[in-house]
């Protein structure tokens, strides 16, 4: 890569960071180029050449911040429910642009949702199909889980005065507890399908999420919640070796020495992916 192109690549980077700020904070309609062009260093007619407009560029934000997104938390497919949205909270607790992002263009645009090239909308339709596989529930219910997984993670970051009226102030700073809650909600709520009644009116079963609050869990529900306890111990232990090994390497320690270090616990690759993904 000669010098020119670097040096044009670090301008771009430096107006998508700029742009990302100057949107998530003031919005589609309040967002102003000369801000950005003044942020990034560079000039308007730079950002309009590039982008072509106000609108396009927020499009550009909107899907490279997703794509961060999924690069950093793991699909639902990969994982159970009450982890995803626990990792989900964690990220747009931490990573507030992205949800702030989605709010303004729903504000501005309703239910128009734009696309870069189709991804956007291949995103979606890759998630859906793999929701109705991992669950086995038809077209009608996917979409709606997937909803509802989401909603547990967003909410009450998208509405803290609402969250703050509801818990009151101490408790809607215990963000843990919030996300502790959400998590188990949504395993109980997916331990049962719904049954339907002699109208053919779906009705959940609300046994296992009653539990959550009255205590009356069976047995097979208290092994099966030690179960996932342990594998959510085994994820946090994980990260936290992760974590580790990431300063280890910051201070001086090789590659191979940290495998070393872990055989019989990381495989070499899998230390080495680690190492190469950037902490969160």
């Amino acid at each position: 890569m000669t010098a020119t192109m670097r040096r044009s690549d670090a301008t771009k980077q430096a107006l998508l960071r700029a742009a990302r700020d100057e949107f998530a904070q003031y919005g589609l309609a309040g967002a102003r180029v000369d801000r950005i062009a003044e942020a990034a260093g560079v000039n308007k007619e730079r950002i309009y050449g590039l982008f072509g407009s106000k609108d396009k560029l927020f499009d550009v934000i909107l899907i490279e911040t997703m794509r961060e997104f999924l690069d950093v938390v793991k699909p639902l497919a990969d994982t159970e429910p009450g982890s995803y949205v626990g990792k989900l909270f964690d990220y747009h607790r931490h990573n507030p642009q992205l949800l702030r992002l989605l709010l303004w263009e729903a504000l501005h645009r309703g239910a128009d949702a734009h696309d870069i090239d189709g991804w956007r909308a291949e995103h979606y339709v890759r998630k859906f199909d793999r929701a109705q596989e991992q669950f086995d529930v038809d077209s009608s219910r996917a979409g709606r889980l997937l909803l509802a997984l989401c909603g547990l993670a967003n909410w009450s970051h998208a509405v803290p005065q609402t969250t703050r009226l509801l818990l009151g102030e101490a408790a809607a700073e215990d963000k843990d507890a919030t996300r502790e809650f959400m998590m188990e909600f949504a395993r109980a709520a997916m331990r049962r399908d719904p049954v339907v009644d002699a109208d053919e009116v779906a009705v959940p079963e609300v046994e296992s999420v009653n539990a959550l609050t009255t205590g009356e869990m069976s047995d097979v529900d208290r092994a099966a919640r030690r179960l996932r306890d342990a594998q959510a111990a085994t994820e946090a232990a994980r990260d936290d070796l992760a974590a580790a090994l990431r300063t280890a390497r910051a201070e001086g320690a090789s590659a191979n020495q940290l495998a070393r270090q872990v055989s019989g616990t990381l495989s070499r690759p899998v230390v080495l992916k680690l190492l190469s993904t950037p902490s969160t």
